[in-house]
């Protein structure tokens, strides 16, 4: 009992138990609203996700990577409250483009007008509940974000009771539980961190790392999702369909990928600025264990890619089983890169890593007409893994020209 009591205990298993319950309910989620949402509301929920991803990427640039780097040097309230001010300052600015948005008269966003004030909650929610999730993880209050995270499962009875679900008020629900998931968060930073006007220092720090990251936040979005919104055009929209069907359900993988960069890159950064080599090298092993468990998960997923896609979707998507496989491909892409992506972040090679992406997304459009034409869903695909095959090569041949690892 003692023992068990004890393996409870340890932050891995709360890492792992957060990510349990994050990841599964964000899973979940995802296919609940494709039951409940007609095809239109799904397809616009999706879009306005899509943009959500790409807001999300930007916060992480100026706000949350800069910390996550800087708080394994010396953890200070004063750098907590600034990072907690400058989050309701972009989310202030996001509102007001927002509103300026509905100003410009273009008949395309008659859907983004007619539904303003939900879209605002529901991204402005997702955006403040995410950097709370973030900023905690990074400096171990994990059973903060454990109780978060389980806050945020009232959002299944509120959804699941409902008769007739319309866009407006999932988008609602969901920004509303959103906001209490991250009250006891908010209570936190209120309690614990010194806010100050007097931030000049902090502000040049974040704008010094924090420019790379977002030049490559926008390049990445654009690299990950330029296939995905191309191939609607090429392939047409049960080919897009299905892309979309199996990249949400890869969306469970993601997730933990990030929540695994979320946690091992401060934990990495300041064992690395504390120059200990044997808990790096046990963090390396664990970390490798994990992405063992991922390819063996994602293993399973390419062997019953048939039934796994009638799972998902029905018969009528019995023929795009080999969609699942062309993705868990990319996936194996994806674990192999991680150590060399946290290796990038850690050091501080900010401006290599927006390079990185700009290498593939300059791929991408000289290749996509080419790719998509001649190789329909397999070209999509194929696209996303040279991709990640480029990044991965330039950071490589980039820490090995400058001789410096962050596992040795």
């Amino acid at each position: 009992m003692k023992k068990l009591t004890e393996i409870l205990r340890k932050p891995s298993f709360l890492v792992f138990t957060d990510q349990l319950i994050f990841s599964g309910s964000n899973f979940l989620l995802t296919f609940l609203l494709a039951r409940k949402l007609s095809i239109t509301d799904f397809g616009l929920f999706s879009t306005v996700l899509l943009v959500t991803y790409l807001v999300v990427g930007i916060f992480n640039a100026l706000i949350v990577q800069p910390f996550q780097i800087s708080v394994s040097k010396g953890f200070n309230k004063k750098s907590l409250g600034f990072v907690f001010q400058a989050s309701l300052v972009l989310i202030f600015i996001f509102v007001l483009l927002m509103l300026g948005v509905k100003c410009l008269p273009i008949s395309a966003i008659d859907f983004f007008n007619a539904n303003l004030s939900a879209i605002i909650i529901f991204i402005s929610a997702y955006l403040f509940q995410d950097f709370l999730r973030k900023i905690l993880l990074a400096i171990d209050l994990i059973k903060l974000v454990v109780v978060m995270d389980s806050i945020f499962l009232l959002v299944f009875p509120f959804i699941g009771y409902q008769e007739s679900l319309k866009l407006e008020k999932s988008l609602l629900m969901i920004g509303i539980v959103n906001i209490i998931a991250s009250l006891p968060g908010i209570f936190f930073f209120l309690r614990n961190a010194e806010f100050s006007l007097q931030n000049k220092e902090l502000l040049q720090y974040h704008f010094k790392e924090g420019k790379w990251l977002f030049s490559a936040s926008i390049v990445q979005w654009f690299s990950s999702n330029f296939f995905t919104l191309v191939a609607g055009i090429y392939l047409g929209i049960n080919a897009l369909g299905a892309l979309r069907l199996v990249q949400s359900f890869f969306g469970a993988i993601n997730v933990i990928l990030q929540t695994v960069e979320n946690y091992y890159l401060p934990k990495t950064a300041q064992l690395y600025h504390q120059n200990k080599k044997q808990e790096k090298k046990t963090l390396l092993f664990n970390l490798s264990k994990g992405m063992m468990i991922l390819g063996v998960v994602i293993t399973v997923f390419f062997i019953f890619s048939e039934p796994l896609i009638r799972l998902l979707g029905g018969e009528k998507y019995k023929d795009y089983g080999f969609v699942i496989k062309l993705v868990s491909i990319l996936y194996f892409v994806i674990l192999y890169s991680y150590p060399t992506r946290i290796s990038i972040r850690v050091l501080e090679q900010n401006k290599a890593f927006f390079i990185g992406y700009c290498i593939s997304f300059i791929f991408s459009v000289l290749s996509f007409h080419f790719l998509l034409k001649y190789g329909a869903l397999y070209g999509a695909v194929a696209g996303l893994v040279i991709n990640q095959i480029l990044m991965i090569v330039y950071w490589k041949i980039l820490l090995n020209k400058k001789k410096i690892s962050v596992w040795v």
